[in-house]
């Protein structure tokens, strides 16, 4: 009866031995699209991406067609990664793919289309901190660009 006691007084003073903790906060809100291009790229991120937040700056280029660019991102375990892009007027098909950092190729989109994204199967889920490689092309067509890399909350 005893032991019984103690254990119910003491299973009471540790419910208030920790204060509550505070929810995370809030992801900050989008900064306004600086053009066409930045709206479309938010808009497509919202439709493929809507249960991610953007992690990085926004990514920008132009590429001639047959031309890639490549834009570094460091990576972290225990998050999800989505990449998103979209192309201005003058490209119909735009590809991405992204290495790792030994440069083996994880993922590549397989789409004819302006408005590719990679995680569509799968989200990326790195195993270990680590700068990946994205490398957006003009596959058919040339002009400007734009991608963003979205992570899990």
């Amino acid at each position: 009866m005893r032991a019984s006691a103690l254990l119910f007084t003491l299973a009471l003073l540790g419910c208030d031995a920790l204060p509550p903790e505070d929810p995370p906060p809030p992801p900050a809100p989008e900064d306004p699209p600086a053009d066409a291009l930045e709206a479309a790229r938010a808009q497509r991120g919202e439709e493929v991406a809507d249960w991610m937040m953007r992690d990085g700056a926004p990514l920008r280029g132009t590429a001639a067609e047959g031309e890639a660019r490549d834009f570094s991102h460091v990576m972290l375990p225990g998050f999800c990664y989505k990449i998103v892009a979209v192309s201005g007027e003058g490209i119909e098909d735009l590809e991405l793919r992204l290495y790792d950092g030994n440069s083996v190729l994880l993922q590549r989109d397989t789409t004819q289309d302006p408005r590719p994204f990679l995680g569509r199967e799968r989200p990326v889920c790195p195993p270990e901190t680590s700068t990946y490689r994205l490398e957006v092309r003009a596959v058919a067509g040339g002009g400007d660009f734009a991608a963003h890399f979205y992570r899990s909350l």
